[in-house]
């Protein structure tokens, strides 16, 4: 699940969405839960020392994984040199059916590849 980023840029954005109700929310991951429905969340993050949104509820019993994703554009354009980091949340069921995952794996930079590189140049 990929729903609106929460916190990023209030009303201002139609990228993201106010009408989202965090509890009502949970709620529903609580019900997925019980039914032993696999799934992966996307739903938070940070740039720099910047968190946006509410993380998970511990009692949803989710394994919580940053994954860096790069340097931040909007950073970059601020001026500043700050990565970001996205949470993805794995559910109990999900772990059940593949086993644990090891954090190292998803940790690791990414590596952005120039064009030219591509091409010999």
């Amino acid at each position: 699940m990929d729903p609106p980023y929460q916190g990023v840029c209030a009303n201002r954005d139609p990228r993201y969405i106010g009408l989202l109700e965090f509890d009502a929310f949970t709620a529903n991951l609580h019900r997925l839960n019980q039914r032993q429905i696999s799934f992966i969340l996307s739903y938070d993050g940070r740039t720099g020392d910047k968190s946006y949104g509410k993380p998970m509820p511990e009692d949803l019993d989710l394994v919580h994984i940053e994954i860096d994703v790069g340097r931040s554009s909007q950073a970059t354009l601020l001026g500043r040199n700050h990565n970001t980091y996205e949470s993805v949340y794995l559910s109990p069921a999900l772990l059940k059916r593949i086993g644990m995952v090891d954090k190292r794996h998803l940790t690791i930079a990414p590596k952005q590849f120039s064009l030219l590189a591509q091409n010999g140049f």
